[in-house]
């Protein structure tokens, strides 16, 4: 394997760094990360992972791909749903779906209420709280689809500290996907 790695200054001082590899596995380009905290600016907060990489899934890889460079019809909706489940299974890029996702009180999968991405960079952010209306016990893992129902194709998925949340209590998500 081959590295390159290259340190830039930009104008305001801020320091980047690029790096280079020959031989990365192919679900490699697209990155992600993902924050997940529990009742966020409240004196009980909770930071359950913060920045976390998640995994790419082979569907999510295949997806991407296909809105890119082969979608030949009006085109999809983007993997902008975020769903939540107490499975404790690790990511894994042959996911299909996210079992045991949740589906009540709550924290069913939802829409992100923050969809943002500034033309001419490679980053996007996807955010929604989540309010529980019921209790949920060992909340640990989120995902991001590309529809509201349950099922259809899961892009990226993460586990995270077990969180127990009573009725009342929020969970932000916040995924920032790299493209490149």
């Amino acid at each position: 394997m081959t590295s390159c790695i290259e340190h830039t200054s930009t104008i305001d001082g801020a320091h980047t760094k690029t790096s280079k590899q020959k031989g990365l596995k192919d679900n490699s380009m697209i990155k992600g990360f993902v924050t997940m905290i529990k009742n966020e600016g409240r004196a009980d907060e909770q930071i359950l992972c913060k920045h976390k990489p998640n995994l790419l899934t082979d569907d999510g890889r295949d997806y991407a791909i296909a809105q890119f460079y082969t979608n030949t019809s009006a085109g999809g909706v983007g993997e902008n749903f975020i769903a939540l489940t107490v499975n404790t299974a690790a990511a894994s890029t042959d996911s299909t779906l996210l079992t045991g996702e949740i589906t009540t009180n709550g924290l069913e999968r939802a829409l992100a209420t923050t969809i943002s991405h500034s033309t001419g960079t490679n980053s996007t952010t996807l955010a929604k709280t989540f309010t529980a209306s019921g209790t949920h016990t060992a909340v640990q893992k989120s995902a991001t689809f590309n529809q509201l129902a349950v099922g259809g194709t899961i892009a990226h998925e993460a586990v995270f500290t077990p969180v127990t949340l009573a009725s009342s209590d929020t969970l932000a998500v916040t995924w920032t996907l790299t493209l490149g």
